[in-house]
């Protein structure tokens, strides 16, 4: 397989957005609550953080076939991250920034594209899905730290390949409901199919619609889950 470009300068382009966002964060915003449920803005920042270095064992894995899967245990990716909040603001800032670094230089010295990893809810993947495990996390979350970034700002491109993504998922693992999702900014739309259910049309443009399919509200249509 070849190297995927694209993916790699979503990767770039979103840790340098994302790095920028959070050095305007205030540090007493690090301890309150943040935008995801449950989670203070501290505990989104050390997710992130982990999750890089969560994604250099995967590509470890692929350059070495040693097998080092992304996390021990659910338990010990929720350990991490419940330790990970209770860092300083500064110390979770360099945490992002130095694992993202050693990430995308571990990325960049990769050659082994098509070896085989598994990602953390056990899919075998090919490398070449490690960049889009990260461009995933690094943008959606990149909203999540409510500075005001908004979907609306994301590429094009990529908002397409995140809706494609996320309806993929949500119909494998029969994350229903059924749906017809029509950007109105694009020609072609969406689906998710449920054995024996009627689709409910949901319309929007391309961003509201990666943001309602993401689980951030925002059109009418049914209740989602949050993704990510």
């Amino acid at each position: 397989m070849t190297r995927p470009a694209h993916r790699l300068a979503w990767v770039e382009e979103g840790a340098r957005l994302f790095l920028d966002q959070l050095a305007a964060v205030p540090d007493s915003a690090f301890s309150e609550p943040g935008t995801l449920p449950g989670w203070t803005t501290g505990h989104l920042v050390a997710h992130v953080g982990y999750n890089a270095k969560a994604l250099s064992r995967l590509v470890h894995w692929a350059r070495t076939g040693e097998e080092t899967p992304m996390y021990e245990s659910p338990e010990a990716r929720d350990a991490e991250i419940e330790q990970g909040a209770k860092l300083s603001a500064d110390r979770l800032r360099a945490l992002v920034r130095e694992t993202d670094e050693r990430l995308r230089a571990d990325l960049a010295e990769l050659t082994r594209w098509d070896a085989g990893v598994r990602t953390a809810q056990g899919r075998l993947v090919p490398a070449t899905e490690i960049p889009w495990l990260r461009v995933r996390e690094v943008w959606i979350h990149l909203v999540d730290l409510g500075t005001g970034v908004t979907f609306e700002d994301f590429p094009a491109e990529l908002l397409d390949a995140l809706i494609t993504d996320i309806a993929t998922l949500r119909e494998r693992r029969d994350q229903g409901p059924a749906l017809v999702l029509e950007a109105s900014d694009r020609e072609d739309g969406w689906h998710i199919e449920v054995a024996g259910a009627e689709p409910a049309l949901v319309r929007g443009s391309a961003a509201e619609l990666c943001r309602w399919l993401a689980g951030r509200g925002g059109l009418d249509g049914p209740d989602l889950a949050r993704w990510l």
